[in-house]
């Protein structure tokens, strides 16, 4: 989406490290946005657009930062392999697990799963096809004329058998486009109430 005027970039950086088993746990990184929002003038965002960029600067791709597409490039032994998983999402609901966040979820304007998996075809055959999946549900999809936020945003993180980056130290880069916007009474109303039943 390109940005039109009056419309405002906002980037931002989360880091994020993977445990010992190669697992993450669901964390949050917060973009401030105090300086767009204000419920009581009735000030918001809506936010059009987010973008994820993942980067592992402390990897093996030195030269450019790139996160490996690969969680584990092992095959678990026998015909099937190891799932791996990232999940990154934006919300204005911190919620406890990132497996109950989905594009159905209150207050979630974005979701972004990777998944990769390698497997032998049998127990006795040595070769691993590879299967790699991106899926994408960005605002422009689940809210086209734009996310309204009078808060800030939330950004959460969770991976499973991610193990090629195991005890790095990962990145995001956000950027977010938005258009600042007058909140009427009745949506600021309807926003607020909807915040009450966290």
């Amino acid at each position: 989406m390109a940005k039109n005027r009056g419309d405002v970039i906002l980037r931002d950086r989360m880091q994020f490290d993977l445990d010992a088993q190669d697992d993450r746990t669901t964390l949050y990184g917060r973009i401030d946005l105090s300086s767009y929002v204000n419920p009581v003038s009735r000030d918001g965002l809506a936010i059009k657009q987010v973008l994820f960029q993942l980067r592992d600067q402390s990897g093996g791709l030195t030269n450019t930062g790139i996160l490996n597409p690969i969680g584990d490039w092992s095959p678990a032994g026998g015909a099937s392999g190891q799932t791996s998983a990232l999940k990154v999402y934006g919300t204005t609901r911190a919620y406890e697990n990132a497996a109950e966040v989905g594009i159905a979820s209150p207050d979630v304007l974005c979701v972004y799963e990777r998944t990769s998996v390698v497997g032998k075809e049998t127990a006795l055959n040595d070769s691993a096809p590879l299967v790699v999946a991106d899926y994408w549900y960005g605002p422009e999809d689940l809210h086209p004329e734009g996310f309204t936020v009078v808060s800030d945003l939330l950004i959460g993180v969770a991976a499973d058998n991610w193990v090629n980056q195991g005890g790095d130290t990962l990145e995001i880069d956000i950027m977010l486009i938005a258009e600042p916007i007058k909140i009427t009474t009745d949506r600021m109303n309807e926003i607020l109430s909807q915040a009450q039943d966290l």
